[in-house]
């Protein structure tokens, strides 16, 4: 048997079909994390995945238990025994390839705390990824934060208040794009210090995170972004309009195209201004009527 370099060893065992399940059975038993079976007309083929530590022992176990079974049913000599190592995978290496540097509207650069990213003239978001949503790789965010870049450069917003701040990505960005006062809310603690963390990172010690309900909220802002699921926008109609200045932007994302129509449906008095998105997701720019 080859020596094993990695944690885990691959046993590829041919049997006859008949001898399949019990061959399985005793790999389980001898600490096997899993069995794939492929079944073939004249014989068939077992992967196991065993610790290499323990690999030599379940090959001569199977080995023994062969050899009895042999004086019972003579196909059990057919049984033939393989084994390589299964290379290391990185999986920190595969987590931190997935998350590179986006590029967003004209203004904005986000990438993970260990990318080497040249802001290149852009506003730098280092932006760890975690269990709080909002990294720039997906469409939403992305499109919250141009819509962002756009309302800012149209001018007068004074106060901004990011609504479901999760990983705070929002309003640093509101922070970054010269919004002199940003507050930043989720109703969900578990996500505050992770949004903490992304904003002392990046040196945002001048936005204010909030824990509690968009409803507790008394104070009216120039822009109000939520990045939520379309029931929650559709429910917090009301109360999103309620802080949102006389003449303020209300960006709202997280929408599926299929969902557009029924929170349009609940902001009666206000009007679109702008549509962000691809084939699947929508960011709307409201305005209010008149």
């Amino acid at each position: 048997m080859p020596g094993a370099a990695g944690d885990w060893v691959s046993l590829r065992i041919v049997a006859p079909p008949a001898l399949a399940d019990a061959v399985a059975n005793f790999l389980f038993e001898e600490g096997a994390s899993g069995v794939v079976t492929e079944d073939g007309n004249d014989a068939a083929e077992l992967d196991a995945s065993v610790p290499a530590a323990a690999a030599p022992r379940v090959c001569d176990a199977l080995r023994r238990w062969l050899e009895s079974l042999a004086a019972l049913d003579p196909d059990a000599r057919l049984v033939r025994i393989e084994s390589r190592s299964v290379p290391d995978v990185d999986w920190d290496a595969v987590y931190r390839l997935h998350h590179r540097p986006v590029a967003v509207g004209r203004r904005l650069l986000v990438a993970p705390p260990w990318a080497r990213a040249e802001p290149g003239g852009r506003e730098l978001l280092l932006i760890e990824p975690g269990m709080a949503f909002g990294t720039g790789q997906h469409a939403t965010t992305r499109t919250c934060l141009e819509a962002i870049e756009a309302a800012v450069e149209g001018g007068g917003i004074a106060a901004a208040l990011d609504v479901g701040t999760g990983s705070g990505i929002l309003a640093l960005a509101l922070a970054r794009l010269g919004v002199p006062r940003v507050v930043a809310l989720d109703h969900d603690a578990a996500v505050l210090p992770i949004a903490r963390a992304n904003l002392a990172r990046n040196g945002a010690g001048g936005v204010l995170l909030v824990g509690g309900p968009i409803a507790a909220v008394r104070a009216r802002f120039d822009l109000v972004v939520a990045n939520l699921l379309a029931d929650a926008i559709v429910a917090a109609a009301p109360a999103l309009g309620d802080v949102v200045a006389p003449r303020g932007v209300l960006v709202v994302s997280g929408l599926l195209v299929s969902q557009v129509a029924s929170v349009e449906a609940a902001y009666p008095a206000w009007r679109v201004v702008a549509r962000r998105g691809d084939a699947t997701w929508s960011t709307l720019t409201l305005a209010r009527k008149g």
